[in-house]
C-alpha cells in the first residue's frame, strides 16, 4: 500500500490524493477478481448438474452435495467481500484514508488473497472429482 507521509503531523494533500487513487485501482481490481470467481463458481455448480443427473451412486451424490455447499459458501463470502468493499469504498471517498480505513484495506486483501487460493484448491479438488467419475 502507499506509505502515507506524515508532514507536521498531517497527511500532504498530494499524498492523501495519491493514498485515494492507490485504493481506487486496488477497488477495481479487487471487484474484478471476486466477478472472475463469481463467474467460475457458476461454471462449476452448471458442471455439478450435469454430473448428477442420471444414473449416479450414493457415494457420488455425498461427495456432490460436499462441494454444492462449499460453492454456496464461495458465493457468501464473495458477496460478504463486495459488501465490505463497497463499506470501506463509502468510508474512504467520504473521508479519505484513515488509520483504520488501513487496516480495513489490509484485511480486504489478505481476505481476497485467502479466497483466490481457497477457491483454487476448491476447484481443483472438484475437477479431480469429476474425471475420477468419467474414469469410472
Amino acid at each position: 500500500m502507499v506509505r502515507l507521509l506524515k508532514i507536521r503531523g498531517r497527511l500532504s494533500d498530494h499524498d492523501i490524493f495519491n493514498c485515494n487513487r492507490y485504493f481506487m485501482t486496488a477497488y477495481r481490481k479487487w471487484l474484478g477478481i471476486l466477478n472472475e470467481l463469481k463467474k467460475e463458481n457458476v461454471q462449476l455448480k452448471d458442471w455439478l448438474s450435469e454430473s448428477i443427473s442420471g444414473q449416479v451412486p450414493v457415494d457420488f451424490v455425498e461427495h456432490a452435495e460436499m462441494f454444492q455447499q462449499q460453492f454456496v459458501e464461495k458465493d457468501q463470502i464473495i458477496d460478504l467481500l463486495r459488501r465490505d468493499i463497497a463499506v470501506l469504498l463509502e468510508e474512504v471517498s467520504i473521508h479519505g484514508m484513515r488509520q483504520v480505513n488501513k487496516k480495513q484495506y489490509l484485511n480486504l486483501e489478505k481476505a481476497i488473497m485467502r479466497l483466490q487460493i481457497e477457491f483454487q484448491k476448491m476447484k481443483l479438488s472438484f475437477l479431480n472429482f469429476l474425471n475420477h467419475k468419467r474414469a469410472s
